[in-house]
């Protein structure tokens, strides 16, 4: 059986690192033997399960250019070191950092690279830096991969398109989610204090407090459904954004809540990261997914998974994909697009009156409306099987 080292910027919370991790711990439980890097080599505390191998690339402290320039040169030196002691077949990376250490150390072994979001839309991606990425970088080293996963076929058109890969060397692969474990734990009981939050209908919301998330529009948004819904807004997360949401919230007549673990009638409640979101998820009568840009949005398909409607903006990627609307143009909706299980909705990187009220009268349909067909979520989460996913990704090893 092959060797297979996967290479990923750290152990968090993110969507990345959780794909990055499981995918670890499948390989290894399908007979691979498998090694995980990790580059940041800070965080150690595992929030996903792993294969049994994991390094820690520890680069030295480095402050200004000069010591960015040394702990690239070391991550390098280890990465390149390690493939040859592992005698890696087939090396994996997640992310842009990891990509390039991946590609910059390539010998004998098969390199894939595994995009995980647009290059093209994120915002950070900006500046002089951002064009150095977008102009040299990323067309330089993504081309010297042997093969690149997109987590979208979205993705694949866009590094296509803007980053003149070749069409041989792409290939889409959804995340898969371990079914059985998300919907067993969203079973989990609810404490006295979390049910008495579900006593009005709530919408939840999850992801790090961070520009890309828009979470500001959906707090706006509540406040123009308060109008002719008393309903409440949880959100899942941490981030750089609570305070200026919370005095958001308090400008805009709602009132915040950090949750502490004992009830408070509140308007929204900033929950903070929980350990079992998916809880929170059964009792919720609708997900709001208000970002920017993506990838592929596994807080979405885990709404699904817990047979809950949801409304996402159409944003660049995943949700189009996930919820598999077909038959638009490229062009973002307009308009609300509904399914049997949620609608796609118009962005809300701006935001205006006409669509806060657009927004909110296709929550309250949501809210109101009985709940969609169990069948109806089954058609669209067949796609995201573990097993099936797992079959592609040793397709990739094994080609």
């Amino acid at each position: 059986m092959k060797r297979v080292l996967l290479i990923g910027s750290e152990l968090g919370k993110g969507g990345a690192e959780r794909s990055i991790s499981l995918l670890s711990y499948y390989l290894q439980q399908t007979g691979y033997d498998v090694t995980l890097a990790i580059l940041s080599g800070k965080d150690r505390e595992k929030f996903y399960k792993t294969c049994d191998k994991v390094v820690f690339i520890d680069p030295p402290e480095h402050n200004g250019i000069w010591g960015k320039i040394q702990a690239w040169r070391y991550r390098l030196s280890k990465v390149k070191a390690l493939k040859k002691e592992t005698k890696a077949d087939v090396s994996i990376s997640f992310l842009e950092g990891p990509d390039y250490v991946n590609a910059m150390t390539k010998g004998s072994e098969k390199v894939v690279l595994s995009i995980r979001g647009s290059k093209m839309h994120d915002k950070v991606i900006s500046g002089s830096k951002g064009q150095l990425r977008k102009k040299v970088l990323i067309p330089v080293f993504y081309r010297k991969a042997d093969e690149i996963v997109c987590v979208t076929n979205a993705l694949a058109d866009e590094m296509q398109r803007h980053f003149g890969i070749s069409a041989n060397k792409l290939r889409t692969i959804y995340n898969f989610y371990e079914r059985e474990d998300i919907i067993a734990r969203s079973n989990d009981a609810l404490t006295a204090d979390e049910a008495k939050i579900f006593s009005k209908p709530v919408i939840i919301t999850s992801g790090r407090l961070h520009v890309a998330k828009e979470h500001d529009k959906l707090i706006r948004i509540l406040q123009k459904l308060k109008h002719s819904t008393d309903a409440r807004l949880m959100i899942l997360g941490d981030g750089e954004l609570r305070e200026p949401l919370i005095k958001l919230c308090e400008q805009l007549g709602l009132k915040p809540y950090g949750w502490n673990g004992h009830y408070e009638h509140a308007d929204v409640y900033f929950m903070g990261f929980q350990q079992n979101a998916f809880k929170f998820y059964r009792h919720s009568r609708l997900f709001a997914l208000a970002s920017s840009w993506e990838g592929f949005p596994n807080v979405l398909a885990e709404a699904l998974i817990c047979h809950i409607p949801v409304v996402s903006t159409d944003c660049y990627t995943g949700p189009r994909e996930i919820l598999d609307v077909k038959d638009l143009t490229p062009v973002q909706v307009t308009a609300p697009v509904r399914g049997e299980v949620g609608s796609l909705m118009p962005m809300l990187d701006t935001i205006n009156e006409e669509k806060t009220k657009l927004w909110a009268k296709e929550i309250e349909y949501w809210l109101n409306a009985s709940q969609p067909d169990e069948a109806a979520f089954e058609k669209l989460l067949q796609r995201f099987t573990l097993d099936a996913m797992l079959q592609q990704w040793k397709a990739v090893i094994e080609n």
